[in-house]
């Protein structure tokens, strides 16, 4: 999830009855949804000894505090693994993997029952799931082909706050509500739901 360490486990087996060590270049970078690399996050090596048909187990752990400020707003890290077992010249493997962190931020609670032509009253509640305060908060709600914006009181870290939303719909049929949140740390944190208005 965004804003919380990054904990990886890469899982090394030795197949044969030989004794092997294996030299491990460990590398994160944030990425956008193109794969293109945009900043180095973490750097490390490490060297494994595995012994006739043992397996290990190589954990890496890259803290909010080193990718928060280079994350992208598609929100993803790319993991490299390089794999080279020591006085075997050219066997090598590359592990790769991809993470999208997932946003929790927005909520948005809506009645059981939405009539046209009656006001109606939406809770939208919106987190910071940083370890650090965030500024400048806005939150950007597009209905009915209108948009308002919505200045917030900053957050402390890890704190989650609410606002009620009136609006009265003018036809019957589904309605699609969309929240944009936006601070200083992270932008364009994003929920929607359907609002299935009923006649009077």
């Amino acid at each position: 999830v965004f804003g919380k360490d990054i904990t990886l486990i890469l899982i090394l087996s030795n197949l044969s009855f030989d004794h092997k060590t294996v030299k491990v270049d460990m590398n994160a970078s944030a990425i956008l949804y193109t794969r293109r690399a945009v900043a180095e996050i973490l750097k490390a090596t490490t060297s494994v000894d595995l012994g006739s048909k043992q397996g290990k187990h190589i954990r890496l752990k890259i803290p909010y505090s080193y990718y928060g400020k280079y994350l992208t707003t598609d929100k993803r890290i790319q993991v490299t693994a390089l794999c080279e077992v020591i006085h075997m010249h050219g066997v090598k493997l590359l592990v790769e993997k991809t993470i999208i962190l997932e946003d929790t931020n927005i909520i948005i609670k809506i009645p059981r029952r939405v009539v046209v032509n009656k006001a109606v009253s939406l809770e939208i509640s919106y987190a910071n799931p940083l370890p650090e305060p965030v500024n400048r908060c806005v939150l950007l709600v597009t209905l009915m082909n209108q948009q308002v914006k919505i200045h917030l009181a900053p957050l402390a870290p890890r704190e989650r706050s609410k606002i009620y939303f009136e609006f009265t719909p003018r036809r019957t049929g589904p309605l699609q509500l969309q929240v944009d949140f936006s601070c200083d740390k992270f932008s364009h944190v994003k929920g929607f739901v359907t609002i299935a208005v009923a006649s009077a």
